[in-house]
């Protein structure tokens, strides 16, 4: 409660800790005065400001604020992506430090997967010259109904993964000893834009991730909406239009043969296949990629978008969220987004001054799981001050236990 307060509000005092979070001023004391031992977070008062240029009357004592110490935690994240593989490292503050893409990645096999990425990513550790011992924990984010209590990938369609019994997770860990936390794309995502983008201090939004199909990360009253077994979010799944294709749930009508790269790219003519294929998930991504950066195919891009209006209208009805967030590399392209704006506006009556406001993610896919795993190890109650205490070379006389 303490650094998530902290980073909601940096500069605030014990005091005003103690108020919003209800504990004593004396335990808002002691549990300030242990973080910043451990080197996790530091003061400042505003004289220092001053000397920034900042000026500011203060009656009496100088108010002492407190702020997080960027270099006092860090996180990495593996995003498992046939678009953009990557490893990457953030600090206490969500600030990007260091990645890694990785080329060729193949996903035949679970463990296989998961022993590349967990390799890569000693590798980017070894090289940024961050100390592990200040990790947090890993944040793994993927196409995938997961279950990260148990930290298992549930199943994955567009892999073509059953359950996985916790492999990944397991592989990831024989490479480096750090807590891992699994998590769906659009989860992912949704989580890092409640912390550290569109969404900060918004209650209730719908983040929508399209890109070769599409799902949805749902948060109510801050907290994420997994549904039973996980099963929250399922968009792609949406009837529509028919069309000449095969979903992977065997329907010819989901959404996810119209407003996505999959069904894009059937109406381009670049598919000799009518069933998603999990062998051709690079082609999938690579062919998307080029269509977006391909003048001729605009009008296509623009009918995929108007293609989720009626998905989306239906959303905001049932859920009536104050923020509907559109990523993915498909979400966020300017054609598609104007295209499902319009159609909302002229077609279902959408009118951001007195409804929900549409807005494009501020997030990237490839930033999601270090963000996660912050979110997951750092600002939570999983948060193991312990572990941070011992290691940190101003604790010894300082640790409280």
């Amino acid at each position: 409660m303490i650094l998530s307060r902290i980073k909601a509000e940096p500069g605030i005092s014990r005091a005003e800790l103690a108020r919003v979070c209800g504990f004593s001023e004396m335990a808002a004391t002691r549990i300030v005065r242990e973080l910043l031992a451990a080197g996790i977070i530091e003061e400042s008062n505003a004289k220092e400001k001053a000397k920034s240029g900042t000026k500011k009357k203060h009656v009496g004592r100088p108010k002492t604020g407190l702020h997080i110490v960027k270099d006092g935690l860090f996180a990495v994240g593996i995003t498992v992506s046939a678009y953009h593989s990557e490893v990457s490292i953030c600090d206490a503050d969500g600030q990007h430090r260091a990645s890694s893409r990785l080329e060729n990645v193949t996903f035949d096999n679970v463990s296989d997967a998961a022993r590349v990425y967990a390799h890569a990513l000693r590798d980017l550790i070894e090289t940024s010259g961050i100390d592990v011992d200040r990790i947090a924990g890993v944040g793994v984010a993927l196409s995938a109904r997961t279950l990260p209590d148990r930290g298992e990938i549930v199943k994955s369609d567009y892999f073509g993964w059953l359950n996985d019994g916790g492999q990944f997770r397991r592989e990831i860990q024989k490479v480096i000893n750090l807590p891992v936390e699994i998590e769906n794309i659009a989860n992912a995502l949704a989580i890092a834009e409640m912390r550290f983008g569109a969404a900060r201090n918004v209650a209730d939004f719908t983040l929508i991730h399209v890109a070769t199909f599409v799902g949805a990360g749902v948060v109510s009253d801050h907290r994420l909406v997994r549904g039973n077994s996980g099963i929250s979010g399922q968009l792609g799944h949406f009837r529509a239009e028919d069309r000449p294709l095969v979903c992977v749930c065997d329907r010819h009508d989901c959404l996810n043969l119209s407003a996505t790269g999959f069904g894009l790219l059937s109406r381009m003519g670049k598919l000799d296949h009518r069933a998603f294929d999990t062998s051709k998930l690079s082609f999938y991504a690579n062919s998307l990629l080029a269509a977006l950066n391909d003048p001729k195919a605009t009008d296509l891009v623009a009918e995929a978008g108007e293609q989720l209006a009626p998905a989306l209208d239906s959303v905001a009805k049932l859920l009536g969220p104050k923020l509907m967030i559109i990523s993915g590399y498909l979400g966020a392209n300017d054609c598609y987004f104007n295209a499902l704006e319009a159609v909302l506006k002229h077609q279902f009556d959408y009118d951001p001054q007195g409804s929900y406001q549409l807005v494009k993610g501020t997030i990237a896919s490839v930033e999601s799981a270090a963000l996660l795993a912050l979110h997951a190890f750092c600002y939570s109650n999983r948060f193991d001050y312990d572990r941070f205490a011992r290691t940190s070379k101003h604790s010894e006389d300082a640790f409280h236990g």
